[in-house]
């Protein structure tokens, strides 16, 4: 009946997003136009007037940032309108001065008019440079300090708010092109991550709850997780590592104490049983393994593009591919690593392997989900993997493309490797090829028609124990 019960529950719960005071004082801005701004900095002031002092601190914030976005961006355009002006007069004293450089009926030319008029024209888009420079550093300046009120706005759970704000940022900075456009901490992909949270975060926490009565923990922990509950993470994550352990799934015991951060427990088994096999991983089946392996995969960025990666170790350690972090004269690239709610982190390199495609990093992430390395000699033709990855643009959680094994162990580009039946995206490069276990058994590195390479894991082992 428990069992039952987690079925009926989600057609009865009807989600929806709680309106709060400064939501509905912004709401008009879901069309971020001048006069609704006015209208919003009216509503915010009447608020602030007679609130009480959290939302007399939160609405002064909200309507410092949107009054200095708005003017900002009033200026932004306006120094572009003057630019504009500026650059009609240049192109006019450039047709003047290849008018004086054509020989007049005497067969003479103007130089010395020529040169003065390109060389107005040179100032004058000289000055547009500078005004644009300059434009662009204020701007980036203020979208740095806008997106600060919108971290005070989740911290205080004023998600309604957040994210008509946030989508107000979205869409401003989309239409000021004549700057330099910054990349957005708050961008689409993030807002409909709490978005979503907001709306179904109820219903998440009851799932969670008769989950974890009908003893399906690792679904309730995944509830848990999905709503950002710390606590209920937490609790119902020891108690299914524990359970784990009992089963004599020691490896899998391992694994859920180091995404609690409890290392000092983790510690303590791998003293009982330091070296783990595939005996001491519990099978996951179709959901089960997408909700395990997808939360520690991770979105790497530079100005290469885009690859994945995955969490490997605790305390913000993140393994990919090194190719798109290294510049075209050889050295790295400032790299950026997107978790799954959106939130952006610059990494450290810790390392690059000589002669394979991977690299590890780290970032200031303390307590995520992450992913053990399996073993070599478990790598058999024929054996049925996932390989998870991130390749839409809107959305920070994984994908997942099943693959199977057709050579364990190859030379590819001077790289030990899997072959795999295997058609994926170039974006899923650096993503885990798993195990039925949630064991990486490789790391995608590129594919074509019908097969694909992947590093096998006694390489991963290898440039891992280096570092």
């Amino acid at each position: 009946m428990k069992c039952l019960a987690l079925i009926i529950l989600p057609l009865f719960i009807v989600p929806a997003l709680l309106a709060s005071e400064l939501g509905g004082a912004v709401e008009r801005l879901e069309e971020p136009t001048l006069e609704n701004a006015k209208l919003v900095l009216g509503e915010l002031d009447a608020l602030i007037a007679k609130g009480d002092a959290r939302t007399v601190t939160l609405g002064k914030k909200m309507h410092r940032s949107v009054k200095r976005l708005f003017t900002k961006e009033y200026n932004v355009n306006e120094s572009r309108k003057m630019a504009e002006v500026r650059e009609a007069k240049a192109k006019q004293f450039d047709q003047n001065a290849r008018q004086w450089l054509k020989p007049n009926i005497h067969g003479k030319v103007n130089k010395l008019a020529a040169s003065a008029a390109f060389r107005d024209a040179k100032e004058l888009r000289r000055e547009s440079q500078w005004a644009q420079e300059k434009s662009s550093k204020e701007w980036l300046e203020e979208v740095s300090d806008y997106e600060k009120m919108l971290g005070d706005l989740q911290f205080s759970k004023e998600d309604e708010a957040l994210i008509i704000l946030a989508s107000v940022l979205i869409k401003v900075v989309k239409e000021t092109s004549w700057v330099d456009r910054p990349l957005l901490k708050y961008d689409g992909a993030r807002i409909q991550f709490i978005r979503d949270r907001a709306t179904n975060i109820d219903r998440w926490l009851t799932l969670a709850a008769h989950a974890a009565d009908a003893d399906e923990l690792e679904l309730s922990y995944d509830f848990y997780r999905k709503a950002g509950s710390e606590s209920g993470r937490f609790r119902v994550g020891a108690k299914l590592a524990n359970q784990l352990e009992s089963e004599g799934y020691l490896g899998s015991a391992v694994n859920f104490w180091k995404r609690l951060d409890e290392v000092d427990r983790a510690n303590e088994l791998r003293e009982v049983k330091p070296k783990l096999s595939h005996e001491d991983y519990k099978s996951l089946e179709g959901a089960a393994l997408t909700r395990n392996v997808a939360p520690a995969c991770v979105r790497i960025s530079t100005a290469n593009g885009q690859e994945s990666g995955f969490f490997f170790k605790e305390g913000g350690h993140v393994v990919t591919c090194k190719r798109i972090l290294l510049g075209q004269d050889g050295k790295m690239l400032p790299v950026r690593v997107t978790l799954e709610d959106g939130q952006s982190f610059k990494a450290k390199v810790l390392g690059i392997s000589e002669g394979n495609d991977i690299a590890a990093l780290k970032i200031a992430c303390r307590v995520h989900e992450l992913l053990p390395i399996g073993d070599r000699e478990d790598l058999k033709s024929g054996l049925t993997l996932k390989l998870f990855g991130l390749a839409a643009k809107d959305k920070n959680v994984a994908d997942v493309i099943p693959c199977t094994v057709l050579s364990p162990m190859e030379s590819w580009k001077n790289q030990p490797t899997s072959k795999l039946a295997l058609d994926a995206s170039r974006e899923f490069r650096g993503g885990p090829v798993v195990d039925r276990k949630g064991r990486v058994m490789g790391i995608f590195l590129a594919s074509k028609t019908g097969s694909a390479r992947s590093l096998e894991a006694g390489a991963i082992h290898a440039f891992l124990k280096r570092l």
